[in-house]
């Protein structure tokens, strides 16, 4: 059998269309993108060793040679396209990644048409997460989907969902982009595609040996860099037959759940022989936030331009070329932020979550918006539509509120003041019906949409139900005026400067109780604290009667019961909401012992 230097020389001669070693010479120099052959003297001094073993007539590979390549013929491939990313690009176009596009082609179909004109004719494609906007791809011949049945734990499973089809076979990530081709008919050992970064946060990296076999797979650190596993693999049939073994034998493993096919084999790497291939970083692309889409020229705007550039360049006067420094904020459990700038001025975009049309009525929050920037609010405004997309100004210089909300009560009081004058000013509206919004009907319906996955919510939390119940019923008997309100006032969407205040994010606005406003804005204080007389204070702008304290916690308990049914919600349909379900229902609980009683009290007296 050839050497792997030996071997890398014919592969290329089976595409090369030249006849000269000078016009080879430079065919190499323009399409081997991976480092093999240390010189041009090295090259030539293995054409003329494989032209003494009979491998090569002059520069044709003879059949003596196809037929010595043919057990490393590949076999097929496979894209692996189940799942996506936390906070990704993914999420900003509610499409998987395989399926932006560049030049009119989306990622997965380029793979894929690179692939067969390697001459691969048998394609994969392992499909879970909104695996119908792939079926499509049946159409194209020689390509077949497969199921991964456990799309939401991460990639080893695909491999599990294919390991009986494993061969000599490429192994493909649907968000992959190359600037060529990358696939040959033929390949000489396993290995998967490396390239160096300078930052490997939230990268694998590997170590190799001398002759570039992986030693060790391990995860990358901030500030540190190396060589990390990007792109593309190969898995030979030998390597194939030890990898299916391994991953039947633990796939009931709980502990692999979380693992990349590549974590699995550094558990087996004794075992498993697996070799980097270093590709140059302006060849190999992968997807997983905007900045790495904007790496390629032209590729974020292309894929944003029917809805989100056209819609920036409508909004501000200003041509698509304008549009630059796009960024990512890595915020938000609702929508997905990025910045941008046209015109030397920063702007924010939001685009609305997959999850957002089931909890937010755009129609009340464009209302909501509307009255904000009229009323003082919110002056970050800019432009805002019943789709969900939203403009604003950034605002430099914004001051964290971790030692402010809560503890300063200088600025709660500011807060509440702020909150008045919305309320003030979204009172009397006409057509209020449109708008109204009851927090008990809203809890239960995002409950009952969540029992679907979590058993039936409502029976298990039948009493907590009951309660908060009658304590809207309560409230409901205080009389309080019903005006438009922000309905989700917290630290994150207050932004201070040394010369602003605002308010942002109305997307949780509705025509109810103002007494909903002060859910989160008083949470946090014991309920004897004097700081929330201080608050309300300010907000009635003389001192509160003992009904309207009453009310007004009592509020804190509605308030944090729909929020509670938001994050059963969210857990549903696996969306991560951290440590918020819990608090919103402890906080609720804490309402409900203090304030049915008094109300019980109060109302029996009269």
């Amino acid at each position: 059998m050839v050497t792997y230097k030996e071997f890398e020389i014919i592969k290329h001669l089976m595409l090369f269309q030249g006849n000269t070693t000078g016009a080879f010479l430079a065919y190499l120099d323009q399409n081997l993108h991976y480092p093999v052959f240390s010189s041009p003297k090295e090259v030539l001094t293995l054409i003329a060793r494989l032209q003494r073993k009979g491998y090569l007539n002059d520069l044709e590979v003879t059949e003596f040679a196809r037929k010595e390549l043919e057990p490393c013929r590949v076999k097929n491939a496979f894209i692996l396209a189940a799942g996506g990313s936390d906070v990704s690009a993914k999420s900003v176009y509610s499409m998987p990644k395989g399926l932006y596009k560049k030049n009119g082609e989306t990622l997965i179909e380029r793979q894929i048409r690179q692939l067969q004109e390697a001459g691969i004719e048998r394609i994969y494609v392992v499909v879970g997460i909104k695996k119908e906007m792939y079926f499509f791809l049946e159409d194209i011949p020689g390509v077949t989907l497969e199921i991964n049945p456990y799309p939401k734990k991460n990639n080893i499973y695909s491999i599990f969902a294919i390991a009986d089809l494993l061969d000599n076979s490429y192994i493909c990530n649907c968000d992959n982009y190359f600037a060529a081709n990358p696939f040959f008919p033929y390949e000489y050992n396993a290995f998967h595609a490396t390239v160096h970064k300078d930052d490997a946060a939230q990268e694998l990296l590997v170590r190799k040996n001398e002759s570039g076999r992986i030693t060790r797979v391990y995860s990358g650190r901030k500030g540190h860099g190396g060589e990390c596993v990007y792109g593309h693999a190969y898995f030979d049939r030998g390597f194939s037959a030890r990898m299916r073994r391994h991953v039947k034998h633990e796939i009931d493993d709980f502990r692999i759940d979380s693992l990349f096919w590549e974590e699995f084999f550094d558990r087996h790497i004794e075992n498993l022989d697996l070799y980097a291939r270093p590709y140059h970083s302006d060849f190999l692309y992968e997807f997983d936030t905007i900045q790495e889409i904007q790496n390629i020229d032209g590729l974020f705007l292309e894929n944003v331009s029917g809805k989100i550039t056209q819609k920036i360049c409508d909004v501000l006067h200003c041509q698509e070329k304008d549009v630059h420094n796009i960024e990512i904020l890595n915020k938000g459990l609702t929508n997905v932020l990025f910045t941008f700038v046209v015109r030397d001025v920063k702007y924010i975009f939001r685009y609305p979550g997959e999850s957002s049309s089931n909890i937010v009525y755009r129609k009340k929050e464009c209302r909501a918006q509307l009255l904000a920037a009229d009323a003082g609010g919110d002056n970050t405004y800019v432009y805002i539509d019943e789709d969900g997309c939203k403009i604003s100004r950034f605002v430099e210089g914004c001051k964290s509120l971790d030692g402010i909300y809560y503890k300063d009560v200088d600025f709660m009081q500011e807060l509440a003041r702020k909150i008045r004058r919305f309320h003030d000013a979204g009172r009397n509206m006409v057509d209020w019906q449109e708008y109204f919004n009851d927090p008990i009907k809203e809890a239960d319906r995002l409950m009952i949409d969540a029992s679907h996955m979590k058993g039936d919510l409502l029976s298990r939390f039948h009493r907590e139900r009951g309660q908060i119940i009658r304590l809207f019923q309560y409230a409901e008997r205080d009389g309080v005026e019903k005006t438009m309100c922000h309905n989700d006032i917290n630290a994150d969407n207050c932004l201070l400067t040394d010369d602003s205040f605002d308010v942002i994010d109305w997307e949780f606005a509705g025509f109810n109780d103002p007494a909903y406003d002060f859910g989160r804005v008083i949470a946090d204080y014991e309920f004897d604290d004097p700081a929330i007389d201080a608050i309300l204070n300010a907000y009635f702008g003389r001192p509160a009667t003992e009904l309207e304290r009453l009310h007004w916690i009592a509020y804190v308990g509605i308030h944090n019961w729909y929020y509670f049914g938001w994050a059963l919600y969210k857990e549903s349909i696996n969306e991560d909401t951290r440590d918020w379900m819990l608090f919103f229902y402890k906080k609720t609980r804490k309402v409900l012992d203090y304030a049915l009683p008094r109300y019980e009290a109060y109302y029996k007296i009269r």
